[in-house]
């Protein structure tokens, strides 16, 4: 009896495989569609793979994003803060990765949803 059980459950193992490596390579896929990271002129990066992972999805993350750069500018922006080019530098930082934020979040929403 299991000499006939062997072939299915060699082949039900094979099937179960070629699925987790086509979840995983279509996860991969969808990862592309937004960038890693994000450069200033100056240098200075920000890693949006990492906040994307932390937030768990573009959308999350863009929201997170905005909602810091809100507070920053209702506390009273830059001018507060003893290194004003540091923060102008975070700001620009942080704006460069909402664009992106936005690109690829509108990109990964069903059709016929939107996001005010």
């Amino acid at each position: 009896m299991d000499a006939l059980l062997y072939p299915s459950r060699r082949r039900a193992r094979r099937l179960s495989l070629a699925a987790a490596a086509g979840m995983i390579c279509m996860a991969a896929h969808a990862q592309t569609q937004c960038p890693g990271y994000v450069e200033t002129d100056a240098g200075s990066a920000f890693d949006i793979a990492s906040m994307i992972r932390d937030a768990g999805s573009p959308q999350s993350a863009l929201d997170k994003l905005r909602n810091a750069v809100a507070k920053v500018n209702a506390g009273g922006g830059c001018s507060i803060f003893r290194d004003r080019l540091a923060c102008e530098e975070t700001l620009t930082l942080a704006n460069k990765a909402i664009v992106a934020l936005q690109a690829c979040a509108s990109s990964r929403m069903p059709k016929g949803t939107t996001h005010g």
